[in-house]
């Protein structure tokens, strides 16, 4: 690993994010795996710790000095892309890793699809509202799906509640991807609104 990515990597505070992810996932099959003679998650807590491993990762996407997400030696795009990607493999991988430990949370596919879809949401939120508040949409918007977990239905029934459809579900799919196009793509070009030095000095 070299210096520059270490910076990065400790200036964003990923290392707490990661910790907070694992520790939520870690949390969640803990106590299903202890109270549960079952391996299988249901569908709406899976999408709820999908939502709550995602959102330790909301304040990576900004950096301590907004003036330094908009200059920089090398363009901040593709590194703002690559940055949400890999929060979404990171995500992905940790609620996979549960398995062996008598929590699963779902199929790999279905995992996959709605840890894109809710980072993609993040990666929406943090270009509208900033990334402190990134949280708020994806979070609500999974426990939302977690009490109305109804697989079927109307075509934009499938769509709304895309995160609790079954693994072929088509329409769940492509709304996934759209998320997380569209959430990489608004984050890349822009984090905002943007905050004085000063208030984000007094977030550290």
């Amino acid at each position: 690993m070299t210096r520059g990515l270490r910076l990065y990597l400790r200036s964003r505070r990923v290392p707490v994010a990661v910790a907070g992810s694992a520790g939520a996932v870690a949390l969640v099959a803990a106590a299903w795996s202890s109270m549960m003679d079952r391996a299988g998650v249901p569908a709406g807590l899976a999408v709820l710790t999908t939502a709550m491993a995602a959102a330790p990762f909301c304040p990576t996407l900004a950096g301590p000095d907004p003036a330094l997400d908009r200059t920089a030696a090398l363009p901040w795009p593709p590194r703002r892309a690559a940055h949400l990607v890999a929060c979404c493999i990171v995500v992905a991988a940790l609620l996979l890793a549960a398995r062996p430990f008598g929590a699963d949370f779902g199929p790999v596919w279905v995992v996959l699809r709605n840890t894109a879809g809710l980072i993609g949401v993040i990666g929406l939120g943090a270009a509208v509202a900033g990334a402190r508040a990134a949280w708020q949409v994806p979070v609500a918007w999974a426990a939302l799906a977690a009490f109305m977990v109804a697989p079927g239905g109307p075509r934009w029934r499938h769509a709304a509640l895309w995160m609790v459809q079954e693994p072929g579900n088509r329409i769940a799919t492509v709304t996934a991807a759209t998320l997380l196009v569209a959430g990489v793509a608004a984050y890349a070009v822009r984090v905002g609104p943007q905050i004085a030095p000063v208030e984000a000095a007094m977030d550290q």
